[in-house]
Order: C-alpha cells, then structure tokens, then sequence
C-alpha cells in the first residue's frame, strides 16, 4: 500500500496548554456546550499540530482486557490503532499494560514488535510512533494510552516528547472526566430500568394477584421466550397492564 501523502502541521506554533484553554473556551461559548466525548476528540485532533512530527493521534482504552479507540484525529490513526489490536502487540498496547513512553524511530524495523511494524509500514504507511499511558486518578479499572503516528522515520525528537507529556496530562484529565459521565449515564439507565420494572412488578401483582417474586418471574420467564430485554417487557406492562 501506498503511504498517504503527510499532512504539514504547525507544529511548534501553539502550546498544549493554550490550546486546552481555547478548547474550554469555545466549549464556553457554544449554546450546547462541548461533550465530553467530543471535547476529547477535539483535543487529539489538534494535538496533532503542538507535537512536532505528529501527523495522526488517537486515544486507546483498555477494559477488561477488550482494547478500543475512545478519540482519533485521522482514518490512518484509527486503522494503526486496530493492527494492534488485532495482533495484540505494539507500543501503544505495551504502553497500556506497562505503563510506559516507548518511540520507535523506524517501526518496520523495531525489534520490538516486528508484526506490527510490518504490518502497520505496509497498511498504513506508519514510519514511527510514539505512545505513552495516560494516568487516570478517579479508581477507574480502565487504563487508557496516548498514541501519536508519523508517516517519517524519526519523526519525533525531545520537543515531540515533552510537548507529547504536556498533550497526555490533559488528555488524562478529559479520559478521566468521560469516563465519569459514562458511569454517571449507566447509573441514571440503571435507576430508570428498576423503576420500569418496579412498576411493571406492581402491576402483575395487582392484576394476577401474585408476590412480587411471582410476578418478576414471570416477567423473566416471558423475557427469555420472547428474547426480549426485562426492561423493554416491563415498560410495555408498565403502559398496556399485561405481558405481552
């Protein structure tokens, strides 16, 4: 495969720092504000421009040992991201499991991880990357690593390391805060599911003159023969006063 032709970044025109301040600031202005998730994705979008060398970046999670791209800036990025999770080797997943900053300088011919430079250089047209684990503080159980791709061999030198630190602190700070938000919404769905199945309880009860564990057992039997969720079957008896 071809590599693709390199973007030219202004790289060295900003600082991180700046630019997580223009983020919030026009997450500020905008009516709906910025999410989170995409505030995330804005970040390693333009992060791409304050790390010298940088031509793609992406944002990696691990959970339960199951690896997934929460945030990208480009396609490419993407596409390197999932050799490596293919393969289960790389320096972005080595840097998740060992909490580590690895840089290879000519990643087809890195020791290291010789399928995935291999594949990656011939696929994607990778000629370095460099990756470091992000430092979650909020107890998460999820570890997540910043990955920064170049089309040149050699791409990134000491300022690309120390302005790629200053991008993983913030980046840290955002992972941190959607994964929050992601548990805070599974907790409002949970609240929401109980309360639709506690009505729907309710209404068995009433209607057949049943206990309140006969009338979960039913909507768990009917659950199971209709291979329909608890939550969707409760919601519907919860509004017509019958199982379906």
């Amino acid at each position: 495969m071809t590599p693709p032709t390199a973007r030219s970044p202004r790289n060295g025109g900003a600082d991180v720092l700046d630019l997580v301040s223009d983020l919030l600031e026009e997450g500020r202005l905008r009516p709906d504000g910025l999410g989170t998730r995409r505030l995330l994705g804005e970040l390693v979008r333009r992060g791409v421009e304050v790390v010298p060398g940088a031509e793609w970046c992406s944002i990696t999670a691990m959970r339960s040992e199951s690896l997934t791209t929460l945030a990208t800036s480009h396609d490419e990025a993407l596409a390197a991201d999932q050799v490596q999770y293919d393969i289960g080797s790389g320096p972005c997943v080595d840097a998740v499991v060992e909490d580590h900053v690895f840089l290879t300088r000519r990643v087809h011919e890195d020791a290291r991880w010789p399928e995935y430079g291999r594949r990656v250089h011939a696929e994607v047209g990778v000629g370095s990357v460099l990756a470091q684990r992000l430092t979650l503080v909020d107890g998460t159980d999820t570890v997540a690593a910043l990955n920064i791709y170049s089309t040149r061999e050699d791409a990134f030198g000491a300022e690309s390391l120390r302005q790629a630190l200053l991008l993983a602190t913030q980046c840290s700070l955002l992972v941190a805060a959607y994964l929050a938000h992601e548990r805070s919404e599974n907790l409002l769905r949970a609240l929401d599911s109980n309360r639709e199945i506690g009505v729907a309880v309710g209404v068995l009860m009433a209607r057949h003159r049943v206990t309140r564990e006969e009338a979960f057992a039913m909507l768990r039997v009917a659950s199971q023969a209709t291979n329909r969720k608890i939550r969707d079957l409760a919601s519907e008896v919860a509004d017509t006063g019958d199982l379906p």
